[in-house]
């Protein structure tokens, strides 16, 4: 069985891509795989990756030199024409963007049968008011086009669905389940890599992974490290990623005179050994749906600081702390402190018992998909 996933971009550091990725991994040895439609090019690495875990890459230009309206007439028809040409029985679309409402809508004039659309945001990156609006509107769209509503969380479940979708909970909570074995402390791993980045064993290191983009929210990260900084001039600040502001940040980096303090990593495959380098896990983010990364850090036994603009969903284990943007710095530098002063502890169990197991995620997917083709 194949089934097709939409996708904007298939970048292997982008948290829903990695999800699906790892999740295919698995259902191969059930003959499951998974092919995916984008419209941003693969790196080579990428492309071998794919192949090696028998899916299939196929690419779908967009012409951005023309207007929203012409632009997406365009991007439609040829969705309609690979749908026809393709004979996928189900098309799965990963998204926080409700114009794939009409990818979908696509999907069924071409006869798809079973139209997945799966929610893994709770906002655009966009903070264009029209394109919110327009958002709006489109999302309704979805009760003609989707078969099956997916979310990583209630609030990406209200963001993007129909209010009556939402408001009758017709959808499923499809949970974004991690390696727990690949993510557990490991010490030796630490030490390892903490010489390797020559940083001292007492020195305390605050870390996030995610895009340099506006949801991140990476300024606030920076301000808040400042300040912490100038009390513990041995402290790091780790970040795990790259986007379109990661040279905004350096500047400020540079401007604040940080440059020794603050690690640029880059975007990296290996981002579990990197968590063991961490004191703590900081996300100030302004939105999120279910962040993968908050899952992994708490499998990591490591102490989190979350804005509370991300879902309390993501709160599996007592290490999972919130605080408002609104709070002054200075309220988030004193919780820095009295995290790492309570440091790490084990909450694999807390993690598992939750359903945050891959495994438990798998076999979940694995019964809707054996279900929906023998129908």
């Amino acid at each position: 069985m194949r089934v097709l996933h939409i996708f904007t971009n298939p970048h292997l550091t982008n948290g829903a891509t990695v999800f699906e990725y790892r999740v295919s991994s698995r259902l191969k040895k059930d003959n499951i795989y998974f092919d995916y439609l984008v419209t941003e090019e693969a790196t080579e690495e990428e492309k071998a990756r794919y192949a090696a875990n028998g899916s299939v890459l196929y690419r779908l230009p967009i012409d951005n030199s023309h207007g929203l309206l012409i632009r997406e007439l365009k991007v439609n028809r040829e969705y309609y024409r690979f749908f026809k040409e393709h004979d996928y029985k189900i098309v799965y679309a990963d998204t926080e963007n409700a114009l794939r409402a009409v990818h979908l809508l696509m999907a069924r004039l071409a006869g798809v049968r079973v139209r997945v659309v799966h929610s893994h945001n709770t906002g655009l990156q966009t903070q264009s008011k029209a394109s919110a609006a327009l958002a709006g509107v489109i999302k309704g769209l979805f009760r003609c086009s989707a078969t099956h509503y997916f979310a990583c969380s209630d609030k990406a479940a209200e963001w993007l669905f129909p209010k009556k979708i939402y408001r009758n909970r017709q959808y499923k909570l499809l949970k974004n389940g991690v390696s727990l074995e690949e993510f557990r402390f490991n010490s030796q791993t630490r030490s390892r890599l903490r010489a390797e980045l020559g940083l001292d064993e007492d020195a305390p290191v605050l870390g996030n992974v995610g895009r340099f983009m506006p949801q991140k929210n990476h300024s606030f990260m920076l301000s808040c490290f400042d300040r912490f900084h100038r009390k513990h001039s041995k402290a790091k600040l780790m970040l795990i990623g790259d986007g379109p502001l990661a040279e905004e940040i350096r500047a400020d980096v540079r401007r604040r005179g940080l440059e020794d303090a603050v690690l640029f990593i880059g975007n990296v495959k290996n981002v579990s050994d990197y968590l063991q380098v961490m004191d703590l896990f900081f996300m100030p983010s302004l939105f999120e749906g279910l962040p993968i990364t908050g899952i992994e850090a708490q499998a990591n036994a490591l102490p989190c600081l979350f804005a509370d603009t991300i879902t309390k969903e993501l709160k599996l284990t007592e290490l999972a702390h919130y605080l408002p943007l609104e709070e002054p710095e200075e309220k988030w530098t004193e919780k820095i402190e009295e995290l790492l002063a309570a440091g790490r502890k084990d909450c694999t169990d807390a993690v598992r018992s939750s359903g945050y197991a891959i495994e438990h995620t798998v076999e979940e997917l694995k019964a809707f998909y054996l279900k929906e083709s023998s129908c």
